[in-house]
C-alpha cells in the first residue's frame, strides 16, 4: 500500500519512521486509508466545547445564504462561504497540527486554502447529486491529487437527516463518468467527528427525510498551490484583515512564494507594507 510523506518541515517522513502520530491521530494510517479507498473518519476530532464554540459564532457571525445544491432545487441548503473573511472562529482548524499533517500527507508540502463553508441541511433537502471536488480543472485523468478536503459534523449525521454519501474505492476509476445510480455508503456520525477525503472521491450530500432536524457542517478544503483555488482568498478576504492572521494562516491564503512572488519580494512583506515594487529596483539603472 502506498504511503505519502508528510512535509520535512514537520515532520519526519515515512521513510524515516514506521507510523507518524500527531496529537493521538496515527497520520501514517490515515493518510494510507485516503489513499486507498479515497477516505478517513476520524471520531471525537474536536470536542463538545469546540463545538458549541463554533456554533454560536457561526450563529452570531456569519450571514448565511440560500444555495442551491448540485443536483437539487429545494433552496434548503444554506450555506455560508469565504469563513475566513466573516469570523476567527475556525482559524485553528486550518493551523491544527493534525489537520495539517494529514493535508500535507495527502497533497505534499505546496498546498493553499480552497474552499471554506458553512453549510446547514434543513429538513426536506433533496439528496445532492454525486459528484468529484477536483472536476474543476479540466485536465485528464489520472492525474496527482488536487485536493484534499475536511468535512466536520456540528450536528449528529445520520441516514434520516442526510448523511453524507461516498463511494468508496472511486478516487481512483478513471476510465468513467459519475454514476449516479451505483451503490454508496453513507457516513453517520456523531457529532465532532472527521470525513476526510481525496477530491475525486464520488460523494454527495444526502436528503434530509427528518420533521425537524437540522444537519449543520464544517467544510474545509485544500488544494496544491499551483491551481487556482475555488474561492479566491486574496480578494475574498480583505488585506487589513489577512495582514493580522498568524503567518501560517497567511500562507495557505495564498501569500507564499511561488516563483518570483512580487517583484521579487515575499507576498507576506507586501502584505505588509503594500509596496509591489522592490525597494532596490532603479529606472535605467544599467546606464549608471
Amino acid at each position: 500500500m502506498h504511503r505519502s510523506p508528510v512535509c520535512r518541515g514537520l515532520f519526519v517522513t515515512t521513510a524515516e519512521a514506521e507510523a507518524i502520530v500527531v496529537e493521538g491521530v496515527n497520520v501514517t494510517q490515515r493518510v494510507a486509508e485516503i489513499e486507498d479507498q479515497g477516505y478517513t473518519i476520524i471520531p471525537d476530532f474536536i470536542q463538545d466545547e469546540e463545538i458549541a464554540r463554533i456554533r454560536h459564532a457561526f450563529d452570531t457571525e456569519v450571514r448565511i445564504t440560500e444555495m442551491r445544491a448540485i443536483g437539487t432545487d429545494t433552496g434548503k441548503t444554506l450555506r455560508a462561504h469565504n469563513l475566513l473573511a466573516k469570523t476567527r472562529a475556525v482559524d485553528y482548524l486550518f493551523l491544527d497540527r493534525r489537520i495539517r499533517a494529514l493535508i500535507e500527507g495527502v497533497l505534499g508540502p505546496r498546498v493553499q486554502i480552497n474552499v471554506t463553508t458553512l453549510f446547514n441541511l434543513l429538513p426536506g433537502e433533496t439528496k445532492q447529486f454525486l459528484h468529484q471536488d477536483d472536476g474543476l480543472w479540466p485536465i485528464k485523468r489520472p492525474h496527482p491529487h488536487f485536493v484534499c478536503n475536511a468535512l466536520i459534523a456540528l450536528d449528529d449525521f445520520d441516514v434520516e437527516n442526510g448523511a453524507t454519501h461516498i463511494v468508496p474505492y472511486s478516487h481512483n476509476w478513471h476510465d468513467r463518468p459519475v454514476d449516479q445510480s451505483i451503490d454508496t455508503l453513507q457516513v453517520t456520525m456523531r457529532a465532532g467527528t472527521m470525513l476526510m477525503w481525496e477530491g475525486g472521491l464520488w460523494h454527495g450530500g444526502g436528503a434530509n427525510t427528518s420533521q425537524d432536524r437540522e444537519r449543520l457542517g464544517f467544510f474545509m478544503s485544500h488544494n496544491v498551490a499551483y491551481l487556482r483555488p475555488q474561492e479566491i482568498q486574496l480578494l475574498s478576504v480583505p488585506r487589513e484583515v489577512a495582514a493580522e492572521l498568524p503567518k501560517m494562516l497567511q500562507r495557505l491564503l495564498g501569500y507564499h512564494r511561488f516563483g518570483i512572488g512580487v517583484d521579487g519580494r515575499d507576498p507576506i512583506d507586501v502584505l505588509k507594507d503594500g509596496d509591489v515594487i522592490n525597494p532596490s529596483a532603479k529606472v535605467a539603472w544599467w546606464r549608471d
